[in-house]
């Protein structure tokens, strides 16, 4: 904030309080005729003398009043310019001192000018003044009022939209700031039908009382009215065109960062916020679409944070429910691979390369396995637990298990030529796949949940990589799965049945084979 503006905000009412008051009196004195005749001469002296008492008095007064009620908005902005520490209840009082001010300095002004009415007829009357010359100086003085405090009003919301708003609401809720008056809508467009019809009223009605001229003729009353109309219509076109232009930006403004925000959301970026500046409906709306889109990035965030510990397919099917808590039965692939000899290698080796060897491992093999549509349910050490099938369901899950099997394979081979290059030590695993039903469902406690699959096809998946060891092969693959290979994947890969092996769990010996 540079020196300039700083002061500009600083005195931004106060100055527009004085230009519209002179504005008002200006147009005011451009449309009204003197009512005082050539023999009143007594009277206009006793105006003047008045004039220059009041109206310094008029000038001062509502300075003073200004500048004691503007005390904390003024001390607010002083912490502001010089990065000081901002004491909340100074905020909380300094904001709702803003959002009141323009009502504050309506009434101040109509109190002014009721005043300046009550006392020019007062003292006319007291001296003899005709009733005529009464009435038109308590009009004028009303009229002025009212013509002031309706420019000033509107244009208390432009600078308070433009250029206080944004400093003293940055991240908008001036809805929510307690004890102020709401500026709603209703309001402008019945400040805006009294400018354009009760003002020009009474303008004309007092202009009838100044163009009564008993020495005249009625001619001359006439040509007084009609030129008297003429004027005020060319005024009151001037400046009802300048309050449409101020009041149609003062409105139009606000639904245009609507737009614009709720375009960018439509678009799916969720970052833009709506610059509040109001507090009345339009405002509120400004908040409520803010909190929505904040909302929608907060979730957005979760959504993908939890992509990062878990699959996408999981993330998607949690968040939108489909994934039942009580468990569905799912026909499905397991796979379950396991490195050989990993205990001595990580007592034979650094810390810091034992863990760059085994992340170096699980992103191949992951890649092998997302590249297949598998989804890996957990790392267990240095095991993978893989399911094909679950929890979005394809049919051809089973040859999709024995690929990524097989890929899984290819990439530990080029693995061990890279480390073998670079000195590191060379590693084997086993890998055992299986095809049944499991039990699909959220397991865990009720502050962390899992999504796994538990049953005879899971376990038997898990025997299957623990024989890999004991028979001396890569891979093993039950009956149940190569039964239901197409014949491109047993014609990509041969495979060789081994004599039924009896595995933990089962009664009956278990039909397998392994990679040839």
């Amino acid at each position: 904030m540079t020196r300039f503006t700083f002061l500009h905000l600083k005195n931004a009412l106060l100055l527009a309080n004085i230009i519209s008051n002179v504005i008002g009196v200006s147009v005011v004195h451009m449309m009204v005729r003197h009512p005082f005749s050539p023999s009143s001469q007594g009277l206009m002296q006793l105006s003047a003398h008045i004039g220059r008492i009041f109206m310094p008095c008029a000038f001062v007064l509502p300075i003073v009043l200004t500048l004691h009620y503007e005390r904390s908005i003024r001390q607010f902005l002083d912490r502001k310019y010089h990065e000081e520490e901002m004491p909340e209840e100074l905020a909380t009082k300094a904001r709702r001192r803003l959002l009141n001010e323009p009502f504050f300095l309506i009434a101040l002004d109509l109190g002014i000018w009721l005043a300046a009415a009550l006392l020019y007829s007062t003292v006319f009357w007291v001296y003899g003044a005709d009733q005529g010359t009464i009435t038109f100086t308590f009009f004028t003085s009303i009229y002025t009022g009212l013509t002031t405090t309706t420019i000033a009003f509107f244009v208390f919301e432009f600078l308070l939209q433009k250029r206080l708003a944004p400093q003293f609401f940055p991240n908008g809720g001036l809805y929510t700031t307690p004890n102020t008056i709401r500026i709603r809508i209703r309001t402008r467009l019945i400040a805006v039908l009294f400018a354009c019809n009760l003002i020009p009223f009474i303008a004309i009605l007092s202009q009838t009382l100044a163009v009564s001229d008993p020495e005249g003729t009625s001619l001359q009353a006439f040509e007084g009215m009609r030129s008297a109309v003429f004027t005020r219509s060319t005024i009151f076109m001037s400046v009802g065109i300048w309050l449409t232009i101020l009041v149609s930006g003062n409105l139009t403004r606000p639904l245009h960062e609507i737009v614009r925000v709720l375009r960018s959301v439509r678009n799916g970026h969720f970052d833009q916020r709506v610059r509040v500046t109001s507090n009345d409906e339009i405002g509120y709306t400004g908040d409520m679409i803010n909190e929505m889109s904040e909302g929608l990035q907060e979730r957005d965030f979760i959504k993908e944070t939890f992509g990062r510990y878990v699959a996408q397919e999981i993330r998607d099917e949690v968040l939108s429910r489909r994934i039942p808590l009580d468990g569905e039965i799912r026909d499905v692939s397991i796979l379950f691979s396991d490195l050989r000899n990993f205990t001595p290698l990580t007592e034979s080796n650094e810390p810091k390369l034992v863990v760059r060897i085994l992340n170096s491992y699980f992103k191949e093999m992951a890649g092998a396995i997302q590249d297949q549509g598998g989804l890996i349910l957990q790392f267990i050490g240095d095991e993978i637990y893989a399911v094909f099938g679950a929890p979005i369901f394809r049919p051809d899950h089973p040859a999709r298990a024995f690929r990524a099997g097989l890929e899984m394979s290819r990439r530990l081979a080029r693995l061990n030529k890279d480390f073998a290059e670079k000195g590191w030590p060379t590693l084997r695993h086993g890998i055992g796949i299986h095809t049944g039903e499991a039990v699909a469902a959220n397991i865990g406690s009720p502050d962390r949940l899992s999504y796994l699959l538990v049953g005879d096809t899971v376990n038997l998946a898990s025997r299957l990589q623990s024989l890999t060891r004991e028979v001396g092969t890569e891979i093993i693959v039950s009956a149940t799965t190569q039964a239901r290979l197409a014949e491109l994947e047993l014609d990509t890969a041969k495979l060789k049945p081994l004599p039924p092996t009896r595995v933990k769990g089962r009664s009956q010996p278990v039909e397998i084979f392994a990679l040839g």
